[in-house]
């Protein structure tokens, strides 16, 4: 195994009961300096172990594993590299990375090295001679990877990295059997010729960690950060929780609303990334029974920060793709039933929390019941008319995108209220996939609206021949325009934005995967949209996200920004095994839920709250302490009662 063969520097670092720093048997002062270090994982899949995890440090001794201990970069599929077979250039071959050491880019920035592994996390034939190349102006977002290739014909062990200042170039060091060896370059693709050293300094860092933080670990180097470059990553890929509440004041005058007013008062929360939320308060009714008579003065109003009771499950009805629409004062859900698939049931409260089993506060009907699987149901509103879209199996044929169109003052609860499924067709009137050919399948289809244009995107499973061989190449998101007084009709041709396929999200077919698209609305200049990968059940399942401009052109494949890591997974501390499937509701008082089922089949329902970090960016995966600290739940106002105008 490689990892037997990397060799480590005389750095030592213990995570329990502390961090011990030392070098050269001497300890080191870390003066609190912001540390990062790179590591990958055992004892999961290779696909989701063998990338680039980080951990984050503020003083240098005491680590945190970021992304909730999943990766922060994984490798992107190969199609084109010339060994490949023709079926291997179509359905792309999944490449893994092992012993990843950090360093800094001359021109700003960080780079990282790492050796390329194959599906397994074994080592790769074709990469003889070769290490990995990567950029990051943050250790956030990742540029595309590149093998560059040394001028040796064995396979490496270790590499390492670091800008040379007297040669004003890159030193690249390497083993081979043990044995050191390093080069230089300026650009990563030109290399001085090879020579012999004693020893590779500065390798590896070695990290015995502990159960609480990083699991089963295997860790590269640390490098020190600023502490502008700190902040910034701890709270992209870290935790963000509630750390205060602004102080509560109003003044308002004595009158016969005064009492609906401060009702209406909204504690300001505060988090640990500099962010802010505005929370609904449940105040004090005694309290408030006493400002409804009081004279002009000064009061005090009790108040708990209000937060749904969302135990997981909420739904042990065995919900899988569940979607939630609040429409017509009301709250509607609906979801695959992961025990028999051949109908679609909708479930109504008049409460968000009132849709869970433990309230049962609830009343449920069956609207389409058929032979086939029907598939990850989605309510929308599209020009003030309701639809359900969804997938179903019609005979031996693949499962196909279909809306049902709830009738003008139609009863959602009523099954007779609901049009016929309607087949979503192109431009020219056809199918997306024709059934006689069966060359296709388009399921969980969603719908959006950006810049007054109207969206419909789903997951796209074209077949291709090599040779007269059908070849499958895994799943993928199509988008294309469509009419919003009829929606089933695109308007445009289906345009393909998840080509780009990481290591994470592949299935375990080795086949990527892309699944269950829906766009999460925000404040800032983003379209975000998540989807699901990595396997439909299990702890592969993870959500990754798609990031557009809003405004920009939406079918081109480049407007569009893949993940180059999940953004929900078995890490989420609300999550349970293979978080995914999203969709989000905004509740009566316009709060923003994430609505998703993890677990092995059957699946259950999850909601949590979204957040949106210092610079607009969604959290969606906020645990309920995360989102109120529970000693900052008591809230008290003071409130200013003062003479009404005459």
């Amino acid at each position: 195994m490689i990892q037997k063969t990397i060799l480590c520097m005389s750095l030592s670092i213990a995570l329990s009961g502390g961090i011990m720093a030392q070098k050269n048997g001497m300890q080191t002062d870390t003066e609190k300096t912001p540390h990062v270090v790179c590591y990958t994982r055992g004892g999961i899949a290779p696909k989701l172990g063998n990338a680039l995890h980080l951990g984050y440090s503020e003083d240098g001794q005491h680590y945190v594993a970021l992304n909730n201990d999943a990766c922060v970069m994984a490798l992107r599929r190969v199609d084109n590299e010339p060994e490949l077979s023709p079926v291997q250039k179509v359905q792309g071959v999944m490449k893994t990375l092992t012993a990843p050491y950090l360093f800094r880019m001359k021109e700003g920035g960080f780079g990282v090295v790492a050796l390329r592994t194959d599906q397994n996390g074994m080592p790769d034939d074709s990469t003889v001679g070769a290490f990995l190349f990567i950029r990051s102006r943050d250790l956030v977002d990742y540029e595309k990877e590149r093998l560059c290739r040394l001028p040796v014909d064995e396979m490496l062990e270790a590499i390492s990295c670091e800008y040379d200042e007297t040669k004003k170039k890159y030193c690249v060091r390497w083993t081979v059997k043990e044995k050191a060896f390093q080069c230089y370059t300026t650009d990563f693709l030109h290399f001085s010729p090879a020579e012999a050293i004693s020893k590779l300094d500065k390798m590896q860092v070695k990290i015995v960690s502990d159960w609480r933080n990083f699991h089963n670990a295997r860790f590269g180097n640390s490098l020190a950060l600023t502490k502008e470059e700190g902040w910034y990553l701890k709270n992209k890929l870290g935790r963000i929780v509630n750390v205060g509440v602004l102080p509560l004041d109003i003044s308002v005058p004595v009158s016969s609303s005064v009492v609906s007013d401060i009702r209406k008062k909204r504690a300001t929360l505060l988090y640990s990334d500099g962010s802010r939320a505005e929370k609904r308060v449940i105040w004090n009714e005694k309290d408030l029974e006493r400002l409804a008579s009081a004279t002009p003065g000064n009061y005090t109003v009790r108040g708990e920060i209000f937060q749904y009771p969302f135990n997981y499950p909420i739904a042990m009805s065995n919900c899988a793709d569940p979607n939630i629409l609040y429409y017509q004062n009301k709250y509607y859900m609906v979801a695959t039933y992961d025990v028999e698939w051949n109908h679609i049931s909708i479930r109504s409260s008049d409460t968000l929390d009132g849709l869970s089993d433990a309230a049962h506060r609830w009343k449920e009907s069956v609207l389409i019941r058929g032979e086939g699987a029907h598939w990850a149901p989605e309510l929308h509103v599209i020009n003030s008319r309701l639809y359900i879209l969804l997938a179903i199996i019609k005979a031996n044929y693949g499962v196909q995108a279909y809306m049902m169109q709830l009738k003008e003052n139609g009863d959602p609860m009523k099954p007779e209220d609901w049009s016929a499924p309607i087949r979503v067709v192109k431009p020219d009137g056809n199918p997306i996939y024709d059934d006689e050919k069966a060359d296709g399948l388009s399921l969980d289809m969603t719908y959006f609206e950006d810049n007054g244009k109207s969206y419909l995107c789903w997951s796209d499973r074209k077949k291709f021949y090599v040779n007269g061989k059908e070849v499958d190449a895994g799943p993928v998101l199509c988008i294309a325009t469509t009419n919003p007084k009829e929606p089933w009709k695109l308007t445009s041709a289906p345009s393909l934005i998840t080509s780009e396929a990481y290591s994470w999200s592949f299935c375990i077919r080795s086949l990527q995967l892309a699944e269950g698209p829906f766009v999460l609305e925000s404040g800032d200049d983003k379209v975000y949209m998540v989807y699901s990968g990595g396997g439909v059940t299990g702890g592969n399942y993870e959500v990754g996200m798609l990031t557009a401009r809003k405004g920009s052109d939406l079918l081109d494949p480049s407007s569009w920004s893949n993940s180059t890591r999940p953004w929900m997974n078995n890490g989420s501390p609300v999550s349970q095994v293979g978080p995914g499937h999203n969709s989000f509701v905004r509740d009566e008082y316009g709060d923003l839920y994430n609505v998703y089922h993890s677990g092995h089949r059957p699946r259950h329902t999850g909601v949590c709250p979204v957040h949106f970090r210092f610079d607009g960016s969604p959290v969606i995966d906020m645990a309920p302490y995360e989102e109120v600290d529970p000693n900052l739940k008591q809230v008290e106002m003071h409130v200013h009662l003062i003479s009404s105008p005459k």
